[in-house]
C-alpha cells in the first residue's frame, strides 16, 4: 500500500556522508576478500580499485537516490522489526529523511546496481516487452494476495531523458493492455501509473526532477526492466578485483557527467566485437559483456557503467553525447557551463581516469 509503504520525502542527491559508498559497505557488498588486502582488528585496508569505485559511485549518487528509495521502500514494506530498528515507526511513510543510518542504507540499495548478478538479470527482463512485464508482476501480485510464494521486483525505465527507477505495487488490466502502478520517490504521496499496450509504455506524468514540468516518457522492449529483489543479496561478485593465482580479472569502465546531457559508451573490441548504443540501436557482441545506465533520477546525465569479462583484454572506449529531445531555449541559455565527464577504467592490472570537458562546438572530446 503506497500510502504507508513508501517514503514520504522526495528523491534527493547523495555521494555525501552520511548517504555514500564506505569502505565499510564496499565490504558489505563484495566481502571482505574481494575489498581488502588486509583485515586488522576488523580494520580494512582495502585495495586501490576498490578506493577509486567509491570515488566514482560517489560521484554518480549526486544525480538522485532512486535506485536506492525504490528498493528499501519494498525491502522496509511490512518489515516491522527492520523498521522499528531505525526510529521507532511502524510504516515506511513516517521515516524522516534526516536519520544517517537511513541515509546510509539507501545509499547502499543504490550500489547494488552496480552488482554484476544484478545487472545480468535485470539485462534479462529487459529483453522482454513492457506487455509480458505487466503480466510477470500482475503473477507476481496476485501469488502475494493469496499468500502464496512471490518475488518482489523493482522496475527501470529508460528515455531519451534518462533512467528512472520505480516501485510497482499494482497492476489492472484495462480495454488496450495493462496499467502498472508504481511509487515514484520523485512525487510521493501521488498515485502514478505506467500505461502498456501493444506497442510499448508510456509514463505521461514522468519527470527526472519533482520541481520541473513533466513530460511523456515512453519506449518498447529494451526500455523497461524488472529486477526481482532475489538478486538484491550479498555479496557480490566483484569481476574487476584482485583475483588470486594465475586467474585475470574483468574489466569495469564507468561515466559519470557533471551536466544533463546524456553520456554513453562506445566499446570495440580488437576481433571488432562491439558494445554500446549505435546507429542502430543497442548492441551487445560481447559475450559475459553488460552495459547498464545506473538510474538515478534528478539529473538526465545517468552514470554509464560497462563490465569487461577477464577475456577481453584489448578494447577501445569512447565517450560520447546522446541526442536528448530539444528543450526550450531560455533553459539552453541558463546552462552555460560545459559538461564535464570522468571516466574510470578499473581492472587488477591497472586504473585509468580520465577528467574530460565536452567541446559541444568542436563536436569533441578535449581531456583537460
Amino acid at each position: 500500500v503506497p500510502e504507508v509503504d513508501s517514503f514520504s520525502f522526495e528523491n534527493f542527491g547523495g555521494g555525501e556522508a552520511p548517504a555514500d559508498l564506505t569502505v565499510n559497505m564496499a565490504r558489505r557488498l563484495y566481502g571482505d576478500n574481494q575489498v581488502c588486502s588486509d583485515v586488522t582488528d576488523n580494520k580494512c585496508t582495502p585495495y586501490p580499485v576498490i578506493l577509486q569505485l567509491i570515488q566514482q559511485a560517489n560521484k554518480s549518487m549526486q544525480g538522485g537516490l532512486c535506485e536506492g528509495l525504490a528498493v528499501l521502500s519494498l525491502r522496509l514494506a511490512g518489515d516491522l522489526k527492520t523498521l522499528a530498528s531505525y526510529q521507532g515507526t511502524d510504516t515506511v511513510a513516517q521515516l524522516i529523511k534526516e536519520d544517517p543510518a537511513l541515509l546510509s542504507e539507501i545509499a547502499y540499495w543504490y550500489v547494488t546496481q552496480f552488482a554484476i548478478e544484478v545487472q545480468q538479470e535485470s539485462s534479462r527482463y529487459l529483453e522482454m516487452s513492457p506487455r509480458d512485464l505487466a503480466e510477470v508482476l500482475m503473477y507476481d501480485f496476485a501469488q502475494s494476495e493469496a499468500g502464496e510464494s512471490y518475488t518482489g521486483f523493482t522496475l527501470g525505465i529508460y528515455s531519451d531523458y534518462g533512467g528512472h527507477a520505480l516501485t510497482p505495487y499494482k497492476v489492472e488490466q484495462v480495454p488496450d493492455g495493462y496499467r502498472i502502478y508504481v511509487y515514484d520517490s520523485n512525487w510521493p504521496n501521488v498515485e502514478r501509473w505506467i500505461s502498456v499496450d501493444d506497442d510499448g509504455w508510456s509514463y505521461a506524468l514522468a519527470s527526472t526532477n519533482p520541481n520541473e514540468e513533466s513530460s511523456a516518457w515512453s519506449g518498447g522492449v529494451g526500455t523497461m526492466e524488472l529486477t526481482p529483489m532475489r538478486i538484491r543479496s550479498g555479496p557480490f561478485t566483484c569481476g574487476f578485483c584482485p583475483t588470486e593465482g594465475s586467474a585475470k580479472s574483468g574489466t569495469l569502465l564507468t561515466v559519470a557527467a557533471s551536466g544533463n546531457k546524456q553520456m554513453s559508451l562506445k566499446i570495440v573490441t580488437e576481433s571488432g566485437q562491439r558494445l554500446g548504443y549505435y546507429d542502430e540501436g543497442f548492441i551487445n557482441e560481447i559475450p559475459g559483456a553488460t552495459y547498464r545506465y545506473l538510474i538515478s533520477g534528478i539529473s538526465t546525465a545517468d552514470p554509464v557503467l560497462v563490465f569487461l569479462p577477464a577475456d577481453v583484454e584489448a578494447f577501445t572506449a569512447d565517450v560520447e553525447e546522446i541526442d536528448v529531445p530539444e528543450v526550450e531555449e531560455e533553459v539552453i541559455a541558463e546552462e552555460v557551463k560545459p559538461q564535464k565527464f570522468s571516466l574510470l577504467v578499473l581492472n587488477e592490472e591497472k586504473s585509468v581516469q580520465i577528467e574530460a570537458v565536452v567541446k559541444e562546438e568542436l563536436d569533441e572530446v578535449v581531456e583537460e
